[in-house]
């Protein structure tokens, strides 16, 4: 997930050639982003469940508490850009 929400910064950041891959990967980043916002959805709530079955057990558990929430902050962020966009469109 963390590779994931690193590609969608860089998507936001760099404007890539007409011919380079990395646009192609971008493009299907926009054609695939509800799919992708619906699986980090289910990747956040997976370590926020994670999280709280294991928190007595985990050694980093404040770190990890706030990576998970700066995970979900980015998935809310990146919810209402992606709905704000996508109500432009009709």
């Amino acid at each position: 997930m963390v590779v994931l929400q690193f590609i969608l910064l860089v998507d936001f950041i760099i404007e890539p050639d007409e011919a380079s891959i990395l646009n192609a990967l971008f493009h299907f980043i926009q054609e695939q982003r509800s799919a992708l916002l619906l699986a980090q959805l289910f990747g956040c709530a997976i370590l926020f469940v994670d999280a709280i079955v294991r928190f007595d057990h985990l050694k980093h558990r404040w770190l990890h508490c706030i990576g998970i929430g700066l995970l979900i902050c980015h998935w809310m962020f990146q919810m209402f850009v992606h709905f704000l966009s996508s109500s432009y469109l009709v």
